[in-house]
Parts: structure tokens; sequence; C-alpha cells
């Protein structure tokens, strides 16, 4: 089972973010306080290899998981530590037979019908969203807001992690809600200032950990 802290400060890479390349999203991520770290890129080809050999090994050395969205050969390949999985994927139980059994996976469950014709039993957390309105998915499922999202927290047999325009003014609603994590792309990859906004990212989650510790939610 993970430790739910490492879910805390998730973070998705964006390959459409111009200049601001993956690789530099992830070192500001993660100076910022990221605890996790997911590459996305869904026109990867051998031209982006060597960047994410690069992801890869900067957050081995400091020991931060990183997961490859969606292909569990390139996830195998490369030697990441796990996948994460959307709905139309192979199955997470195909992941763990390629990827063993201290591979960290994950899939995205948006409603209560997808959660209950998902077989979590080989996960160890799923993604759920969007919570506030998103630009950054095109073909995202209807927003839920926080209580829509509780519904389904409430009855997951895993960690859930909160997607879907989170900020640093509302990730705290979300743990509120019973979110182990929350996962952010623009408001780091598209900001006008990604130091300050992974800053202040991870305040809201060490405040949020600082809360759980104490008893007042979680």
């Amino acid at each position: 089972m993970i430790d739910k802290k490492i879910l805390r400060f998730y973070y998705i890479t964006d390959e459409n973010a111009g200049s601001f390349t993956p690789f530099e999203q992830v070192k500001t991520a993660i100076k910022g306080g990221a605890s996790i770290i997911q590459y996305r890129n869904k026109f990867f080809s051998s031209e982006h290899m060597e960047e994410l050999v690069l992801i890869r090994e900067f957050c081995k050395n400091r020991d931060v998981p990183f997961l490859i969205n969606d292909n569990i050969d390139l996830a195998a390949k490369i030697m990441a530590d796990g996948v994460h999985l959307g709905q139309d994927d192979d199955s997470p139980e195909t992941a763990r037979k390629i990827l063993g059994k201290d591979a960290v996976i994950g899939a995205t469950v948006s409603n209560l019908e997808e959660l209950a014709c998902t077989d979590l039993s080989c996960c160890d957390y799923m993604g759920t969203g969007p919570v506030f309105p998103t630009s950054t998915k095109k073909n995202a499922k209807p927003v839920k807001g926080p209580a829509g999202f509780k519904q389904v927290a409430d009855k997951a047999p895993v960690p859930v992690v909160a997607i879907g325009g989170i900020t640093a003014e509302n990730a705290l609603l979300c743990f509120e809600h019973g979110a182990s994590g929350i996962a952010v792309i623009s408001f780091i990859s598209r900001a006008e200032n990604p130091a300050d906004n992974a800053h202040r990212l991870g305040l809201a989650c060490e405040l949020a950990l600082t809360q759980a510790v104490k008893g007042k939610y979680e």
C-alpha cells in the first residue's frame, strides 16, 4: 500500500506549455514541494526519449516517484516507478504483471458509474475529477465540485487524488472533502510565475498534512 503522503502534491507534465519544457516544469514543481511526478505526453515519440530519461534521473536523485501516463511498455522500458492508466488503457492487472509488485499504479475514475465497474484491486490510488473547471483537458468529464468529489472519494477502496482546476487557493478544500492528494498541471505549467505557484501550492499541501496529523480531517 502506498504511503498517502507521496500523493499529497502530484504534478503532471504539460507537453503544450511552449518554451517551458516538461523537464523545466518538473524541476520547478519538485523545488516547490511536489511529491510525485507523472509524465504525460499524448504525442510521445523517440525524439522525446532524451528528455524523458533526464526527468526520470532528476526524480530518482530526489527520491520522488516518477510515473508514466497510459503507456505500460514505456514505463517498463525506462524503468519508471509506475504508471497511471485511463479508462480506455490497458488494465491495472496487466500493469501489475508487467511492472511488478513494487510499482506504483494509478487509475482514473471520474464518477460513481466508473467506480462501480473498475477493478482497483491492483491499484495504489485513483484520480478523480475535474473538481473545478479546467481548460487543460479538452474532453474532460463534467465538473463535479467538492461535494461531488467527496461522493466518489467516500466509496473508493484506495486513496484518491483530486484533479481539475486546482490552485493553491482551493487545494485545502479538496483535502477537506476526502482527497489524499491534489494533482495539478496548468496551475504551474501555464502560470505567469510557475515557481511562485509551485511554492504556494507546496505550502497548501504542507498545511493540509499538518492539519491531518492534528486530526482535523483525513
